[in-house]
């Protein structure tokens, strides 16, 4: 142990040599005596004179802005209150009343009263209307009556007529004239003869002027019949014969509106006609009816 001991104790002489060498060192620096010997002076700054700066004192709360608003009249009286407040209060300014208008007042204008016109009372078909002449520059009108004032007499016709299912408005010029005759149907209308009258009169089915026309027949016995030129009818149509087919070949624009026969040969009978005043024509036909025609060749009608 004591050989041990020896050994430490001389290890530890070399460290504690070096340690006494560095402490002089240190001592003998000129910075560490002069930190030991005070602050030291670099150089001397001399400051200008100033005035010093007022100390900041704080002031006491501000008192709140105080607005006086005054309130608008509306019709009755309010108590004006003072709002406290830190904002500007902006109150709204009512539009300005309209000044009202006086309604204008209509004056009522005078009531023309008409000037009476002469009047004349006119019956059609049994209606009596007043016809009232012009006045101002207007044309005259025709006013129907709104109360009855009854019908006229029933007119008087010394002959009569041969047919009883309509009553025209004229009289018969003539007895009835009943003669032989004969009837044939076509696509678009008809064909009627009379033997007393030579005549052949043609009704057309279609709506265009004239509605029907009367020629005078002009067939001689002893003509053909037919032509074999117009040999080539549709199917289930012929070329009609005799005066109907003299008649029907000679106007091209009345085979172009009546078309061919429906029939072979014509259907004999025995029709009566009669004139009324008014020029209205009637003529019976083979099934018992009767044709009117009006004497501008404008209408035909057939009743039954």
């Amino acid at each position: 142990m004591k050989v041990l001991d020896e050994e430490v104790s001389m290890g530890k002489r070399p460290l504690v040599a070096i340690a006494i060498i560095l402490l002089v060192i240190a001592a003998c620096s000129p910075e560490r005596s002069a930190l030991n010997n005070g602050p030291l002076l670099v150089q001397e700054v001399t400051l200008a004179p100033t005035t010093p700066a007022p100390t900041r004192v704080l002031s006491a709360t501000p008192s709140p802005i105080v607005l006086e608003v005054s309130t608008v009249e509306l019709g009755t009286p309010i108590t004006t209150s003072t709002v406290r407040a830190n904002f500007v209060l902006v109150t709204p300014t009512l539009p300005p009343s309209k000044t009202p208008t006086h309604t204008p007042t209509i004056t009522p204008t005078a009531t023309l009263t008409p000037t009476s016109r002469p009047t004349q009372a006119v019956t059609n078909n049994g209606v009596v209307y007043i016809t009232a002449a012009p006045i101002g520059g207007q044309p005259a009108g025709v006013v129907p009556i709104p109360t009855a004032l009854g019908l006229p007499p029933a007119q008087v016709c010394s002959t009569p007529w041969f047919f009883t299912m309509l009553q025209p408005v004229s009289c018969a010029m003539n007895p009835p004239l009943a003669s032989a005759g004969s009837f044939l149907q076509f696509q678009n209308g008809a064909m009627l003869w009379i033997e007393k009258q030579d005549a052949i009169y043609v009704f057309y089915d279609s709506v265009n002027s004239p509605r029907w026309q009367v020629f005078n027949d002009k067939f001689v016995e002893g003509m053909a019949d037919i032509d074999p030129a117009f040999n080539n009818p549709p199917p289930f149509t012929w070329q009609p014969r005799r005066g109907f087919g003299l008649l029907w070949r000679n106007e091209t624009g009345l085979r172009d509106r009546l078309g061919w026969a429906v029939t072979e040969a014509e259907i004999p009978f025995t029709p009566q006609v009669q004139l009324g005043s008014d020029g209205m024509i009637f003529i019976s036909d083979m099934r018992g009816g009767v044709y009117s025609l009006t004497p501008d060749s404008s209408d035909w009608k057939r009743y039954s």
